[in-house]
């Protein structure tokens, strides 16, 4: 019986790597070009329940890019902030309202994009994705580069690469061109497409030189058991 290779995340080495990176943030902090709130338990916890949403959405061969499919971006938004507890959400309902109206707004530009450059490299698309996502005016109010790594992880994983994930060896060259594509707005810039190349490209050489193989996993599954297709997840 034939066999085909499917990609996941290794859920636990992510979070070993999460926690290593809270342990020395102290020392990496001093090295950026601004200065971040350090990781928290609930900051680290969040994530995880991101990437384990992630990893269902690979699961279940969701296309997020799709109409049907892009709400599960704003979902992952929502874990990262306020997690998947419903008491939780309720008290920062207003504030979720609002997060889904900015999204609306903005989702559909980086959508256009992702389908025109469909044929390109994973790694450039996630890169374009997250470039798109945090620059100004950002995808959403709070979380937005969070947010940008899971998205890009799924672009990635989805190729069969490895996830994007906070190691204390990348940290410093994740967080200090983040900073700089937070602080840049798109329209400002003549020549848009110029302005993405110049960040993008640097975000997908980094990728391409610090992705790591450890935190995903690789399962072996009957071919015609790969083509049934599994229900859609639905969103929290």
């Amino acid at each position: 019986m034939s066999s085909h290779k499917q990609y996941r995340l290794d859920l636990d080495r992510i979070e070993a790597s999460l926690r290593e990176v809270k342990n020395n943030f102290e020392a990496l902090n001093e090295e950026l070009l601004m200065r971040r709130e350090p990781l928290t338990d609930q900051i680290i916890g969040n994530l995880l329940e991101g990437y384990a949403y992630v990893d269902q959405l690979l699961e279940d061969r969701v296309e997020i890019f799709s109409p049907s499919g892009v709400d599960h971006i704003l979902e992952l938004n929502h874990l990262v902030l306020c997690g998947s507890n419903a008491r939780v959400r309720l008290e920062y309902g207003p504030h979720l309202l609002e997060t889904r109206r900015r999204f609306a707004a903005g989702i559909d530009e980086i959508a256009d994009w992702y389908e025109r450059k469909r044929h390109k490299s994973a790694t450039r698309r996630a890169a374009g994705v997250y470039v798109l996502s945090v620059s100004q005016p950002q995808l959403f109010l709070e979380g937005n580069h969070r947010t940008g790594a899971l998205v890009a992880s799924y672009i990635l994983v989805q190729e069969g690469l490895p996830p994007f994930v906070l190691t204390p060896k990348n940290a410093v060259a994740y967080f200090n061109p983040s900073t700089l594509i937070k602080y840049r707005h798109k329209e400002k810039f003549l020549d848009r497409q110029y302005y993405l190349k110049k960040y993008r490209r640097g975000l997908q050489e980094f990728l391409e030189e610090t992705l790591d193989k450890r935190f995903r996993r690789t399962l072996r599954l009957d071919k015609d058991k790969a083509e049934a297709k599994s229900p859609p997840l639905a969103p929290a």
